[in-house]
């Protein structure tokens, strides 16, 4: 992927920074007034922001139409989402990268984990419908993955996927998605952080590691505000309550679960009852296999869960209603 650009490079970037700018100042005059601040100091503010046609373009999409009719979409602020090892967590933050871009909105995908290469190449099996064990191997027809790729390529412009080093700063993370939206046409992009725990351990300032999460997690959130932005991170789960929709499953600190906005958990229903049952472990990796999207915290509106089918091989997900197994 490309190096973040300068933003003072040309005149669209400088005109996009400076509206980030103006929009922050706006808000700040606001927040940092001194003494109480009157309700309907606000007022103002919340009209320019929702009360004309524009309003709508600003939200980003999910993948799911089911989040989306939840959350309204990507709102401003951190969103979690969990899952046990396996569960579709990249994938799901991917095809997210991907809607957010086709919609027109500049992507940051912070990775601390996977290489850059390899998410892209999970991306466009993806969107395309490859087997990326096919692409891995080099057995794919060279006309089909050609075609792939340029069908693909203006989506993907907009995605930035970043090898993080865990030392990162948050202050450089913030820069790069400023300069992301500057050399777009939209106010606000979708950060995703993959994932917080790796992140939380690269500077070890306190004894305890749930010091540190709280610590990440405050600059997350100041980090989505300032952006006036999502943030999605992903989240491991202790060994306790793997693979349960638990809030209490969240790895680190009780902060992850007061600090975020929506917290989401994929549960693979499937596992216990068909893992044994595959003749050929194989089928793990080829064979669908229904998913629960479980929104267990939603500031913006219901929470509520629902059943989509998950396809390894591709990395693709199918938003339809799954029957769940019958325990055997």
């Amino acid at each position: 992927m490309n190096e973040p650009v300068n933003p003072q490079a040309d005149g669209h970037a400088m005109a996009g920074a400076n509206a980030v700018e103006n929009t922050e100042s706006e808000l700040g005059a606001i927040d940092r007034a001194k003494g109480p601040v009157a309700a309907a100091e606000y007022l103002p503010l919340l009209q320019s922001q929702y009360g004309n046609e524009s309003a709508g373009q600003k939200v980003i999409p999910a993948a799911f139409q089911f989040l989306n009719n939840s959350m309204g979409g990507w709102r401003t602020g951190l969103h979690l989402l969990a899952g046990e090892p396996g569960s579709g967590k990249s994938s799901f933050a991917l095809l997210n990268a991907a809607v957010a871009a086709q919609a027109g909105f500049p992507v940051l995908y912070m990775s601390f984990d996977v290489q850059a290469e390899f998410l892209v190449l999970k991306m466009l099996c993806q969107q395309a419908g490859l087997n990326s064990r096919d692409m891995l191997d080099g057995t794919l027809n060279e006309g089909v993955l050609s075609a792939a790729i340029a069908a693909q390529e203006e989506t993907f412009s907009r995605i930035e996927v970043i090898e993080a080093d865990p030392e990162l700063p948050n202050e450089s993370a913030v820069e790069m998605a400023r300069q992301l939206i500057a050399e777009s046409e939209r106010d606000r992009a979708l950060v995703i952080i993959d994932y917080l725990q790796i992140w939380a351990a690269g500077s070890r300032q306190f004894t305890e590691f749930r010091h540190e999460i709280a610590k990440l997690m405050t600059a997350m959130r100041h980090l989505a505000l300032d952006l006036d932005s999502p943030l999605l991170a992903i989240s491991s789960q202790n060994r306790m309550h793997q693979g349960e929709a638990l809030l209490q499953s969240l790895e680190g600190t009780s902060d992850l679960e007061y600090s975020a906005d929506s917290i989401t958990f994929l549960v693979n229903v499937e596992r216990p009852a068909s893992q044994g049952s595959y003749t050929n472990p194989d089928d793990l990796i080829t064979k669908s296999r229904s998913l629960s999207v479980n929104l267990r915290k939603n500031r913006f509106g219901e929470t509520g869960s629902r059943m989509v089918k998950f396809l390894p091989a591709t990395g693709a997900f199918d938003e339809e209603t799954v029957r769940r197994p019958y325990p055997r």
